[in-house]
């Protein structure tokens, strides 16, 4: 055995590519991305799988066919409970009391209230006004003897 023969124990890493360090390391001068091009500047080759060499690609040059809701989509503002009632100091909640404590940041926005985490417990009666109530709250205000009124109920189907 010769100080020549022993290797490393790990041998898994791959040694690091050092470019730029003359003509004898074999990646000198260009460092190996060749001359001119997309592929020698900064920023490398920027070519993803649906690249065309600069032609319009496929699935931009067919045309989109079908129907879709991103127009007319309803964006709704959930609200927990458990956040509603940290904010709150009155019996009722609604779409102004919510929008006057800063909750409802979306103006014209459907409401829905929903359960927080853990178990719900609603501390006082409470006349709950709002677009949607879940299940969970619903049960929980009337337990607590209040009242809940939907402005826009589920629909059933």
């Amino acid at each position: 055995m010769n100080l020549s023969e022993i290797t490393s124990v790990d041998i898994s890493r791959a040694k690091r590519k050092r470019v730029g360090r003359g003509l004898g390391s074999g990646l000198g001068k260009t460092c190996g991305r060749g001359y001119k091009g997309e592929g020698a500047r900064a920023g490398g080759p920027n070519r993803g799988p649906l690249f065309e060499g600069g032609q319009k690609p496929l699935y931009m040059r067919i045309p989109k066919r079908g129907f879709s809701n991103h127009r007319h989509r309803q964006q709704w503002q959930v609200l927990r409970l458990d956040i509603v009632l940290k904010h709150l100091r009155g019996d009722t909640i609604d779409a102004a009391s919510l929008a006057a404590a800063g909750l409802a940041k979306q103006p014209g926005a459907p409401i829905k209230l929903v359960g927080g985490r853990g178990a719900l417990e609603v501390p006082r009666p409470l006349a709950v006004c709002v677009d949607r109530v879940s299940a969970a709250v619903k049960s929980a205000v009337i337990a607590a003897g209040g009242s809940v009124t939907e402005t826009r109920p589920a629909a059933q189907g």
